[in-house]
């Protein structure tokens, strides 16, 4: 039976691992928030901090006319002053805290940094890594003003392009140009928010598209498979539509590039979640239909076995290959891990000494294929039913209905009967007949016996022993070998218990009995004493 697995639950599990990916994101990537304002009467309105301070009251406001006045424009760029002023403050707003507080108060700016012309108010991160200053720069005049560099001032347009989608930015209400997590704007949240069900949407028309064009072309062949992987592959074909979608979003939006590499991998990430998804519905359904045909040809009971073991090995192999392959896609260096676990590959050999041998006994009980699932088993001293062969432990179920789980290091050591594996099923019993049974009646009894056992259908007839093997305390013992051509104990019961009745009628009949344990004591008096003599 196919299981069918709802939307919402791929739909769920991609938004889950996003929130949790862009909270870890957030965490890497996080600013701080902007200082409020030093407004203590110390400060002098012509320092660095004023002259800051007051360029961003000034935008907020919207006066950008003022605002470009705080900019070292040069003559060329002066028709674009007011231009460049929002754009450097939108630059501050994305990719600067702003400490007012750490900003010099006095008018002559911070003079112990070694620039008597110039303060720093931050460094702004480029695409490539490289770190470039905001500075401010002291104009002299009456009085003197502190002014955004030029070499800040030729920096904004490429900062403002680096944020991406200028063109929304410039016709979005101010309120939606507010700093949101991760360094993004509101309206960039809006358009993931919005980008979500609509990812959702293409990848279920895309799923339904494909699903009637493969459908029909399943339908008109003679074999079933082909249906059976359609329908298993819908989940990962969506979760892959999605994330294949996702990467014209991101571009619309046009993200800063930090927070669009993460993006980018995330979508990378649902991608080869939806990869292995599917490899792991595949191998689901080759091991079904293994285990199916191996029961339509007679090899049901080590299908049992060996498939599921076979499939769990390649479940955890594609596990770590996935894990590793997604460590890569974030940036983690899976070559200096790899390296770093082949030298402490002795350390790891050593930890996980005990279940190395169990994962190499699983191989070793699999190859020499000692048992199957459904066998009945006896190892040491436990005995039971095989239920489940695992990497691991192998478990039993005893007679008791407990369940044992012998780790497979200790089974393939272990000197292990199978009686699954009898082709007949040994009767063997001592009947003790009394000791007044005369040699005729004996031989009699014997062939009797022998005759009663081949006569029945199950016998195994190359091997039917009936002899006198002992004389012991109180009978005559008479030893009954034979097999019965069954491997199901039941039935091997079934024919005991008539057997056993046929041996009493047999003895009953030839007028001899079963003998109960006794012992004969003889007592012999001592002789009377003589009697004196009689004096004459």
């Amino acid at each position: 039976m196919v299981r069918h697995i709802p939307a919402f639950r791929w739909m769920t599990a991609a938004a889950g691992a996003l929130v949790v990916l862009v909270a870890s994101a957030q965490a890497q990537l996080g600013s701080a928030p902007r200082s409020p304002s030093d407004t203590a009467p110390q400060m002098s309105p012509a320092s660095p901090r004023a002259a800051v301070q007051q360029f961003l009251r000034l935008a907020d406001a919207g006066d950008w006319e003022a605002a470009a006045t705080f900019l070292a424009v040069p003559s060329s760029e002066s028709e674009r002053q007011q231009v460049l002023a929002r754009r450097l403050k939108q630059v501050l707003d994305q990719r600067l805290a702003i400490d007012l507080a750490a900003l010099s108060p006095l008018a002559s700016g911070d003079t112990l940094d070694g620039d008597l012309n110039g303060d720093r108010l931050g460094v702004i991160v480029s695409a490539s890594g490289r770190e470039e200053s905001v500075r401010l720069v002291r104009v002299q005049g009456t009085p003197s003003r502190w002014l955004f560099s030029q070499a800040t001032v030729a920096r904004v347009d490429v900062w403002f392009a680096a944020l991406g989608a200028p063109w929304v930015r410039e016709r979005v209400p101010r309120a939606l140009l507010g700093d949101g997590p991760l360094n993004l704007y509101w309206w960039q949240w809006i358009g993931i928010g919005l980008g979500i069900p609509l990812l959702v949407l293409i990848a279920w028309g895309l799923g339904a598209l494909l699903r009637n064009l493969l459908g029909r072309i399943a339908r008109r062949t003679v074999t079933d498979w082909d249906d059976v992987l359609l329908v298993n592959l819908r989940g990962p074909f969506r979760l892959w539509a999605a994330a294949l979608a996702g990467t014209p979003l991101l571009s619309l939006l046009e993200l800063n590039p930090r927070v669009n590499g993460f993006f980018a991998a995330l979508l990378r990430g649902l991608a080869l979640i939806a990869l292995f998804w599917g490899l792991l519905r595949v191998i689901r359904i080759v091991q079904t239909r293994l285990q199916n045909a191996a029961w339509e040809t007679g090899h049901g009971a080590q299908a049992r076995t060996l498939v599921p073991l076979l499939g769990n090995f390649l479940r955890v192999t594609l596990a770590i290959i996935a894990l590793l392959v997604a460590l890569a896609q974030f940036g983690y260096p899976v070559g200096t891990l790899l390296a770093g676990l082949g030298i402490g590959g002795i350390a790891v050999a050593l930890a996980a000494q005990k279940t190395v041998e169990h994962l190499f006994g699983s191989v070793s009980l699999a190859a020499d294929n000692a048992f199957r699932v459904g066998d009945w088993v006896r190892v040491g001293t436990t005995e039971g039913e095989v239920q489940r062969i695992g990497l691991r432990s192998t478990s039993l179920r005893t007679i008791d209905r407990t369940v044992i789980r012998v780790p497979n290091g200790r089974l393939a050591d272990d000197r292990i009967e199978t009686f699954g594996e009898r082709d007949r099923i040994l009767l063997r019993t001592d009947l003790d007949v009394t000791y007044d049974t005369t040699p005729e009646q004996l031989e009699r009894i014997r062939d009797a016996i022998e005759a009663a056992l081949r006569a029945h259908p199950k016998i195994w007839t190359e091997t039917v022993r009936v002899h006198v093997v002992a004389f012991t305390d109180s009978a005559v013992r008479l030893n009954v070998v034979a097999w019965f051509q069954t491997t199901e104990w039941n039935e091997f019961l079934r024919i005991r218990h008539e057997m056993y009745l046929q041996f009493m009628r047999i003895i009953r009949d030839l007028g001899s009995s079963f003998a109960f344990p006794s012992r004969t004591v003889y007592h012999v008096s001592p002789p009377d004493p003589a009697p004196p003599p009689v004096d004459g």
